[in-house]
Formats: structure tokens, sequence, C-alpha cells
């Protein structure tokens, strides 16, 4: 997924060979996480050190020159800087459906459209269904600008801005596949909830829910935040399974930065689909450091996820 089309599309098949090298910008620092040369079951990726937030052209430069081959930029944007609201489109060409996107949803956003970087994402047909949604994306084209003129600086190419569901869609379809799944993540500071199915993103959720609440505290409220996800994961279960006839979320991948064995289980006694841990580092072979580091509040896991994007075909 790509803002700025034109300026941000990747030109010639050798384009698409280039590693990626993912830019997300945490709480407490800029993290960053390269592809690699891997095996078709288990990618690889090398995470870059922490560097100071706001980002820094010095910063990117020294995570250029280390990869030591050439590498692309993709950005995965904070929760603040988009937003992603579902259209049922008329048939167009791509380029004719950005344009006529942006303005279904000018009245749904919270700056002016005239101002947005627009991109849309496919969402798989069912079979018979008449229904043709897709998803907007949608950020204020001075998010993307502030990158690019730092990645200019560094002489590191800019070739995509994604999100966060979508990073964690790279990460999950590399146990699930095309299979229809949920993936659940529970980060430092909010809970995310991806329903993906033939590699696209279905259905999603973000609720103001961060880890500690489901394991530091009072018992009462540790079961209460839990009650409530459970609720909201059944209740976008059900919209999916309305939306998509004769499908059915039989799995769930979590991915906590605390306690993730524990929240399975406790979580497998009020939701139906089976839920099973999602390990990075069983799926990913991870180098250059730790995944979480729960002390300093750091959490590469979107930053992975982004470096595993896929060229469309």
């Amino acid at each position: 997924m790509s803002f700025l089309h034109r300026l941000l599309r990747d030109r010639g098949a050798k384009a698409t060979r280039i590693p990626w090298l993912s830019l997300h910008a945490g709480e407490s620092a800029l993290l960053g996480a390269v592809a690699k040369p891997g095996t078709a079951a288990r990618p690889c990726v090398q995470l870059m050190p922490p560097a100071p937030v706001p980002a820094d052209s010095a910063s990117l430069r020294a995570w250029r020159e280390s990869c030591r081959q050439r590498v692309r930029a993709t950005v995965v944007l904070r929760s603040s800087e988009y937003r992603v609201l579902p259209i049922e489109p008329p048939p167009l060409s791509p380029a004719e459906l950005r344009e006529a996107a942006r303005w279904q949803v000018a009245d749904a956003l919270d700056f002016p459209v005239e101002d947005a970087a627009i991109d849309v994402l496919a969402v798989p047909a069912h079979a018979g269904s008449s229904r043709n949604q897709r998803f907007v994306v949608a950020t204020p084209n001075q998010q993307v600008l502030g990158w690019l003129g730092k990645c200019k600086e560094a002489l590191l190419p800019l070739g995509a801005v994604d999100i966060p569901e979508m990073a964690m869609r790279n990460l999950s379809v590399q146990v699930a596949g095309d299979a229809p799944h949920a993936f659940l993540y529970i980060g430092f500071h909010s809970t995310r909830l991806a329903l993906i199915w033939k590699r696209e993103l279905c259905s999603f959720r973000q609720l103001d829910l961060p880890a500690h609440r489901f394991v530091d505290g009072d018992a009462d409220d540790r079961d209460a935040v839990l009650e409530r996800l459970a609720l909201e994961i059944q209740r976008t279960a059900d919209s999916f399974s309305r939306q998509f006839a004769g499908l059915d979320l039989e799995v769930m991948w979590l991915a906590s930065v605390k306690d993730p064995q524990g929240l399975a289980d406790r979580l497998s006694l009020q939701v139906p689909q089976r839920v099973q841990v999602f390990d990075v580092a069983e799926h990913v072979q991870v180098e250059g450091g730790t995944v979480v580091d729960a002390t300093c509040g750091r959490d590469y896991l979107l930053a992975i996820g982004a470096a595993l994007r896929q060229e469309a075909p």
C-alpha cells in the first residue's frame, strides 16, 4: 500500500528485488528493520539499533549505510496519522478510483480532503456476493512529505507508506497463508485486531487497551478488560461472517508484548476461535537484537512486518 501513487511507484522489475528498510516511529524511539535473504519457509530481517524520535536524516543515513546494500524505505504511520474508511465504489480504473474515493470519504475526515494523500485497498470478493467493498486509507500530505524530505536528505529512497494493519497482515500470512484468520496484537499502548482472508485485510479494530491492563494490577480490572476484548472480537468476527457468508474464523493468532501464552489461555475460554500464540521468532529469522524490550518499551513487531512487505502482482 503506497501513498502519492505516482511519486512513490516503484519503476521497473529491478525495483521489486530491492529490500525494504522499514521505519516505525514508536513512543520512545525510531525502530527499523531490513529484509534479508531467507528461505521460502522463513524470511529473515535485521533489526536496526534504536534511533531518536522525531526521526532525523542522520539516523536514516546511518541505517542505510549499515545495510551495505541498496535498500528502499517504507514508513509505518502512527495511529493518529491516518484514517481507514470503507466504501463501495463504482467500477472505475485504478487512477479514477482513487480520485472518486477521495470525495466519497471527504466528510469523514478531520483534515481537508484536498490536502490528503489517498490510496485504496482491495477487499476480496466472496462468491455470489454483489458487494464491491474497498478500504480508503487517507493521511495528510504533510505526513508523507515530511518523511520524503528526511529520506531524501539521507539518500534513502522512500518507496511506500504503510499502516500497522498491513504490517500485521504481512506477519500473519507467514503462518496462515490464504486461509481466513484473525490476528490480535496487544502492544504497549493499544490493542489491534485484523481479520484477513486471501492475504488481504478484510476487517479491523483498534482498542485503547494497553498490554499492562491485561496482566498487571487489580484482578477485577484484568477480567473486565479481557471480557471487553472478547466481546469486540466476537462482534467483529460475526460481522465478518455476515459479509463473507460461509467463512468461519477458526483460528486467531495472538502476539503480545506481555504474557502472550497466559493471555491466549485466558482468551480461549471466552471466544470460539482457537487462540494460538504468534511468536515472531518461530516464523521469521530475526537478527541484530530483541523483538520486545519491556524495560525500554520498545517493540519491533510492526517494523518487522513492514520489512516483509510484498509487491502487489
